[in-house]
């Protein structure tokens, strides 16, 4: 997380998540210690990549900052303090391991091994870190120290501080989206996951272990990949192929039995992921699969990659950690695996409100 200044008052946060094709918003409260959804919201925008390449201009900073306003207006949001996620193609997870030694100590130990992980000056990014695990090295007294370091673009930090500027909220946070992820659908839970966010033209694909980021990947395909295989398969508009592939009809089932290479490429790398863990004692490398992102609401699609691989397989649900009105339940239900990303800066947002 790149923090920005902290101020105390207001115990409602909000997580806005700006994807290929929508823009997601969510208020949090701390509600008795606890977070509460308090609003949300969830338009389609266009094509931010094909309209920066037909404008020939940045689009993406002069646009968003107006579908943000146009939220918070007509949804009656009331927090200004926001949460902001970063593509997690535009930045750098990794864990390193160091001997124990001082903050200060700290500091330039990790400045001199970035170098080796990052392919650019250091001068051209912005970096974040937090030790996450502490441990005796075996058969010594000497302390084992594990980072969590993350590295994002120094202009692309800059781009987002402006969009937030020009939204009238207030900066608390960026975050990588893949770390926003983890906190909605992981957490803490013990235990050794795959997360799958199937986006509009990216899927992210994070193997997490104890609540801890392993390894991550990102292919460039997606759901939009998937309904241009639909179009063409049945020689329909993509506009129709989109409905249809969101209306219930099962594509993978023997009335259609298409094949998208789409899926094919990104089940392949799951694979290769998986295949390189170590077994654990009941003889799997992991304990489940879980599907995220507006792509899973595609009929058969949980049960097409879960017979493909062999793994447990489920929708994740970032709302298990959040309290909210059950009367919405029927219309959550629709979006939730959408709001994945926004749901866990939210969170973000309201642990470090309990902080104050």
């Amino acid at each position: 997380m790149f923090d920005f200044d902290f101020d105390f008052g207001g115990k409602k946060v909000l997580g806005i998540d700006i994807g290929a094709s929508s823009l997601k918003i969510v208020e949090l409260e701390l509600n008795s210690g606890k977070p509460y959804l308090s609003n949300y919201a969830w338009i389609t925008i266009p094509d931010i990549s094909q309209k920066n390449k037909s404008t020939g201009s940045s689009y993406f900073e002069t646009a968003i900052p107006e579908y943000i306003k146009k939220i918070i207006k007509t949804g009656k949001f009331k927090a200004k303090k926001a949460y902001i996620s970063i593509p997690s193609f535009g930045g750098l997870i990794t864990l390193i391991d160091f001997p124990a030694m001082t903050p200060e100590d700290m500091e330039q130990a990790i400045k001199f091994e970035a170098h080796k992980y990052i392919p650019t000056s250091l001068d051209e990014v912005v970096t974040s870190w937090e030790i996450i695990k502490n441990e005796k090295k075996e058969g010594t007294a000497n302390e084992n120290v594990q980072v969590l370091l993350v590295a994002a673009s120094k202009n692309k930090i800059l781009t987002y501080e402006k969009i937030i500027k020009n939204s009238g909220l207030k900066l608390k946070g960026i975050e990588m989206e893949n770390l926003a992820m983890v906190d909605s659908l992981v957490g803490n839970d013990s235990g050794n996951f795959v997360i799958v966010d199937i986006g509009w033209r990216v899927c992210n694909i994070i193997y997490v272990s104890k609540g801890i980021i392993k390894a991550n990947r990102n292919i460039d395909s997606g759901g939009s990949d998937i309904t241009k295989t639909i179009a063409k398969s049945l020689g329909i508009t993509e506009e129709k192929a989109e409905m249809m592939k969101i209306s219930g009809d099962n594509f993978f089932g023997v009335e259609y039995n298409l094949n998208f290479p789409s899926l094919e490429l990104i089940i392949g790398e799951i694979s290769r992921i998986i295949n390189a863990l170590p077994k654990n004692e009941n003889g799997s490398q992991v304990d489940a699969l879980i599907l995220s992102g507006g792509t899973v609401k595609m009929n058969g699609l949980e049960k097409f990659i879960q017979e493909k691989l062999g793994v447990k397989t489920m929708i994740g649900n970032p709302l298990s950690r959040v309290d909210y009105n059950r009367k919405l339940e029927p219309k959550l239900e629709k979006i939730k695996s959408q709001l994945s990303v926004a749901l866990g800066l939210a969170l973000k947002g309201v642990e470090n409100l309990r902080k104050k």
